[in-house]
């Protein structure tokens, strides 16, 4: 099961959106007996935010240094946050219901990939240079690799695939024999051990 991920960064947040979370996580955290001792303390974390406040309405005056100013004392409070965040995630057990009583926000779980879909659309064209065929399927998401395989046809019991590997859904067959007809199939490579290959299609080299 994947671990709880707090998200402790605020540089994309609006100015007042700051202060709102900010007051929000407070909020949350006061009393919280799963969060018995947070650090920094929640009256550090307070007294910066209203640092914070202060400086965002002395800026207003169009002062560079009182620009300057409020950028320091924004920084501060991310940096407390950040270190708040860090300690709620290592406090709440992998628990998410408790992670999410903290105020802060929890990153969502990602959904498994499963088994990619089995490839579609394999075309097989001669290249102008002589004893080469490319190969070509539509893109399959989440895909890692494309793994190829080729073989002369006809396709027996005894048949041996070379296979190529590709991190592109193109494979480029060269130093092939002129007049035999090749047998290709592809597959996607995902997180899934699960292979799920492409119907065989043959091609004359020319």
């Amino acid at each position: 099961m994947p671990k709880i991920t707090i998200l402790r960064s605020f540089k994309r947040c609006r100015e007042d959106e700051l202060n709102i979370k900010t007051l929000a996580i407070i909020q949350s955290l006061t009393s919280n007996a799963h969060f018995p001792a947070p650090q920094p303390s929640l009256e550090e974390i307070n007294q910066s935010r209203i640092a914070f406040l202060d400086a965002l309405i002395s800026s207003r005056t169009g002062s560079k240094q009182a620009t300057l100013y409020k950028k320091e004392c924004r920084s501060i409070l991310e940096e407390q946050l950040e270190l708040l965040g860090l300690y709620v995630n290592m406090n709440c057990f992998d628990n998410e219901a408790i992670a999410q009583s903290s105020g802060f926000e929890v990153k969502k779980k990602g959904k498994p990939v499963g088994i990619l879909a089995k490839p579609s659309n394999l075309t097989v064209v001669n290249s102008p240079v002589k004893g080469t065929l490319i190969a070509n399927i539509d893109k399959i998401h989440r895909a890692k690799s494309y793994i190829y395989q080729i073989t002369t046809a006809p396709i027996t019991e005894t048949s041996i695939w070379e296979t190529h590997i590709s991190s592109r859904k193109k494979m480029v067959f060269e130093n092939l024999q002129s007049g035999t007809e090749y047998a290709i199939k592809v597959t996607a490579k995902g997180k899934e051990s699960v292979l799920v290959y492409s119907d065989v299609v043959f091609s004359y080299v020319l």
